[in-house]
């Protein structure tokens, strides 16, 4: 999938604009890389369209935050309120693992939190 087609993708399962739905999914993307081994971003970058690898920059050490931390970053960035900010990373994370296939995004999902796995599984539109 393109990355057009995975904003449209991430707008479809969160009520987001597709602008609002490229911001938040730059914005997730970077926290994770943020959050994953150099080795691990490698290997999420690998599985994504060319257009989505640019928000997986290099870290130079790994960043340990938990979920609502997350969240406050991708809101702080994009500058949307709760509710569209928790709906659009859920709509990025359910799109990821429907993207990735399930081998894929649970070798990813390994390095993070339980509750990361949780809100892709959980669909769209839920409080955390």
């Amino acid at each position: 999938m393109g990355d057009k087609q995975f904003f449209r993708k991430v707008a479809e399962l969160s009520g987001l604009t597709v602008e609002e739905a490229a911001d938040t999914t730059r914005a997730t993307l970077e926290c994770l890389a943020a959050r994953l081994s150099n080795g691990e971003n490698r290997h999420l970058a690998a599985h994504l369209h060319e257009g989505l690898r640019d928000a997986l920059p290099p870290s130079e050490r790994i960043q340990c935050f938990d979920l609502p931390e997350m969240l406050r970053r991708v809101r702080e960035r994009t500058g949307l309120n709760e509710r569209d900010t928790e709906s659009g990373v859920r709509g990025v994370m359910t799109a990821l693992r429907e993207d990735l296939g399930d081998e894929t995004f649970d070798h990813v999902m390994q390095q993070l939190p339980n509750d990361f796995r949780t809100m892709a599984m959980a669909g769209t539109r839920a409080t955390v």
